[in-house]
């Protein structure tokens, strides 16, 4: 996805320097328009529920109030749970600034293959 302004406010402040130009993210969809998501014991709940967990994710060592994913959003965190900047950080993520969806997993070299959606 192309980041949105609030996540490239957060790069900025934390980085020094905007993201680049044409510069593209891949998160974890986790949750959709209307989900509510939250994060408690170490656990990403969507709608109450204890969500799957992804193989190689990490299990989130903060805690997120429960917060209703607005339309045409979506909720995405990245597998470093702890260092991602993802949406429990800058927020949801505003449909249009998807560009595609991962296919085939590279890295690291023991886990590359096709990625089951």
């Amino acid at each position: 996805f192309a980041p949105p302004p609030r996540l490239a406010s957060v790069i900025l402040e934390t980085r020094g320097s905007a993201p680049k130009r044409g510069e593209l993210f891949v998160k974890r969809v986790v949750a959709g328009p209307g989900d509510v998501v939250e994060v408690r014991d170490r656990v990403v709940y969507v709608n109450g529920a204890a969500a799957a967990g992804a193989a190689g994710a990490t299990a989130p060592a903060y805690t997120l109030e429960p917060r209703r994913v607005p339309p045409g959003s979506l909720f995405v965190l990245g597998d470093n749970r702890n260092r991602s900047f993802d949406s429990h950080v800058w927020g949801a993520l505003p449909r249009e600034n998807v560009v595609g969806h991962v296919i085939l997993r590279y890295w690291p070299p023991g886990r590359f293959g096709l990625v089951e959606h």
